[in-house]
């Protein structure tokens, strides 16, 4: 029997209570399934293991449609605002040979091996939060163990003075918003940016921004937009994704008490809590939008050329033909590598080791120096899909 939608269920405030269920039921119908958005849009939505890797891989499904669909080809009327302008420069928006192109500017930064070297200072760093956790008793997962380590270590990777990360903390809630808050914090970032790149041309440091400074001005193809917009990302990105990893990953160990005895039992377990947390509830539930710039044929359907295509990464890993009991929370599972809650391909998180790192050093710090911990509300009472909103509330 076919597998029936309503036209924009996605958004019905039921299914966002629990979207897997209709991830579930997408992957049932045996297709990708069109939705439209509550602007109006057309999304195809894919939510099987196969076909959302596969449509990470597509060449012919990728972000800047303009440049492939005859009816967008047309010069904008007007000059782009500053906002629109940075945001038709983020890498998630855009493909090759301008992605590869900003992308190879930074990666260097995130490699394993660099990751690596930043492990001491953020040990110190999340040692500091458990022992002032400790210390009230009563404290908020998100503010006291969830949001500062992510906020200062990729703020002191790219070179934010300290004095000023609480004013980028405000900035970038207020850009993930996609509101109008959003957009005023988007100039007033880049014109604190421009202030701090003149600073790095003035008096270079050891950081990210000098290094891109100092492309620029050895001439290499890096203009003020794209350093605004790269920077922004990565700032951004490196925090909100983090900051909902690791408050999940302490959600889903109070809230199942054999898995969380399992990690205070034996704190290594810390890495395979990372893993199994991005698994059952990553950071990102469907990739920035594509585009088909081609009629797409799958299995179970086709997509038409120049719609948007939603690739669920929850669905994906949600999928039972690839995890055993995927509805499950399990640290101990052994197929929880197939996973890809950092997406594939050439978009494939920048920040994924970086993220790792972070999160897997919280969770044991927390199991060794934080046994106690337990949720100082009922499970019922909480929104897994708001804590950033609303708070975590624990004890210690």
């Amino acid at each position: 029997m076919a597998v029936e939608f309503g036209i924009s269920e996605l958004w019905d405030p039921a299914v966002r209570r629990d979207p897997h269920r209709f991830y579930d039921r997408v992957r049932d119908s045996g297709g990708p399934v069109l939705q439209v958005d509550p602007a109006g849009n057309r999304l195809w939505v894919v939510a099987g293991h196969a076909d959302v890797l596969a449509g990470l891989r597509h060449p012919a499904i990728g972000h800047e449609v303009h440049r492939r669909s005859p009816g967008m080809r047309q010069p904008a009327p007007q000059p782009l605002s500053e906002v629109a302008r940075i945001e038709a420069r983020q890498l998630i928006n855009l493909d090759p040979p301008d992605h590869t192109r900003l992308r190879g500017l930074v990666s260097s930064s995130f490699t394993a091996r660099a990751v690596a070297r930043l492990e001491p200072w953020i040990t110190d760093l999340a040692d500091r939060l458990v022992a002032q956790a400790r210390a009230q008793g009563h404290l908020d997962g998100v503010r006291d163990l969830a949001d500062p380590v992510p906020v200062n270590v990729i703020a002191e990777l790219v070179g934010i003075p300290e004095p000023d990360r609480p004013r980028f903390r405000a900035w970038s809630a207020a850009i993930v918003s996609a509101s109008i808050e959003g957009s005023t914090a988007t100039v007033e970032f880049a014109a604190y940016l421009d202030e701090l790149a003149a600073q790095r041309r003035a008096c270079p440091a050891d950081d990210l921004i000098s290094q891109l400074v100092a492309l620029a001005e050895r001439g290499d193809p890096l203009d003020r937009d794209e350093l605004v917009a790269l920077v922004q990302l990565l700032l951004v990105a490196g925090q909100e994704t983090t900051v909902d990893l690791i408050v999940n990953g302490i959600r889903l160990l109070l809230t199942h008490p054999e898995q969380w005895q399992a990690l205070r039992d034996d704190p290594s377990l810390a890495a395979a809590v990372v893993e199994e947390t991005l698994r059952y509830r990553g950071p990102v539930e469907i990739v920035p939008p594509r585009f088909a710039f081609q009629d797409i044929e799958m299995v179970g359907g086709r997509i038409p050329a120049f719609d948007r295509v939603g690739l669920s990464l929850w669905g994906a890993n949600r999928d039972p033909g690839v995890f055993e009991r995927p509805h499950e929370f399990d640290i101990h599972r052994t197929d929880v590598r197939k996973h890809i809650a950092f997406g594939h391909g050439i978009h494939f998180c920048l920040g994924a080791h970086l993220a790792r790192l972070e999160s897997r050093i919280m969770f044991e710090r927390i199991a060794r120096q934080l046994p106690g911990l337990r949720l100082a509300v009922d499970s019922a009472d909480l929104d897994g899909f708001r804590l950033h909103q609303h708070g975590l509330p624990l004890l210690v």
